[in-house]
C-alpha cells in the first residue's frame, strides 16, 4: 500500500537534474521487458527494475533509498537495450546510488559490502604482503602506514580476486545476489 504523504513528487525531477537519471524516465509504462532480462529478478523476490522505476515516478524515495534493494542491482546493463522507452533502469539505479553515496556515505558502503558488491580487508588479520596490491587489476587495495591493507569503494568491482589470493584470508566478500542460485543448487559462488 503507498502512503501518499510519505511520497515526494519532486524527486524524480531531482534525480534527472541533480544525479543524471534518464530524460526519458516518465516514458515508462511498465512493459516489463527490464524484469524479464535481469539476472537479479529472477533469483531476489525484493529487486525488480521496473517497481524501482516506477516507485521513482510516484515518489516514494524512502522505499529505495533506505533499504539495501538498489545495492542489488550488478550494472550488467542487460535492461538498457531492451526498455523499448529508452528509460535504461540501470542509469536510474545509479541516480539513486549516487544519491545514498552523497546523503550517507557510510550508508552506502555498508549496502554495498552486504550485498556483495565491495570486498573488505579484516585489519588485524592482515599480513601487509602486498599480494592484494599486486593482484588487483583496479589497483582498489593499498597498504595504510599503520601496516594493513584498505580497499578503497571507489576502484572496488567485487571481483574476488583479493579474497581468493589473500594468504591470510583477511579479505571478505560477501555473495552478490545473484550467485543465490549457484548456493542453492549446491555449488560454492
Amino acid at each position: 500500500m503507498i502512503e501518499l504523504e510519505k511520497r515526494d513528487p519532486g524527486f524524480v525531477f531531482e534525480l534527472k537534474e541533480k544525479y543524471q537519471a534518464p530524460a526519458t524516465l516518465a516514458q515508462c509504462f511498465r512493459c516489463g521487458a527490464c524484469s524479464g532480462i535481469c539476472p537479479v529478478e529472477k533469483v531476489q523476490d525484493d529487486f525488480d527494475p521496473r517497481v524501482i522505476v516506477h516507485g521513482v515516478l510516484l515518489g516514494l524515495k524512502d522505499r529505495f533509498l533506505k533499504t539495501e534493494t538498489i545495492w542489488k542491482c550488478s550494472g550488467c546493463g542487460s535492461c538498457v537495450p531492451v526498455c523499448p522507452m529508452e528509460v535504461k533502469p540501470m542509469e536510474v539505479i545509479k541516480a539513486l546510488k549516487a544519491v545514498v553515496e552523497e546523503r550517507d556515505p557510510e550508508c552506502a558502503l555498508e549496502m554495498r559490502f552486504k550485498v556483495g558488491r565491495l570486498a573488505r580487508v579484516i585489519a588485524d588479520k592482515c599480513i601487509a604482503c602486498l599480494t592484494c596490491v599486486r593482484d588487483c587489476p583496479f589497483k582498489a587495495p593499498y597498504i595504510t602506514e599503520e601496516g594493513y591493507a584498505v580497499i578503497q569503494p571507489d576502484k572496488c568491482r567485487a571481483c574476488g580476486i583479493c579474497v581468493v589470493e589473500c594468504p591470510a584470508r583477511a579479505i571478505v566478500l560477501n555473495s552478490p545476489p545473484e550467485m543465490t542460485v549457484l548456493k542453492s543448487e549446491g555449488v560454492d559462488a
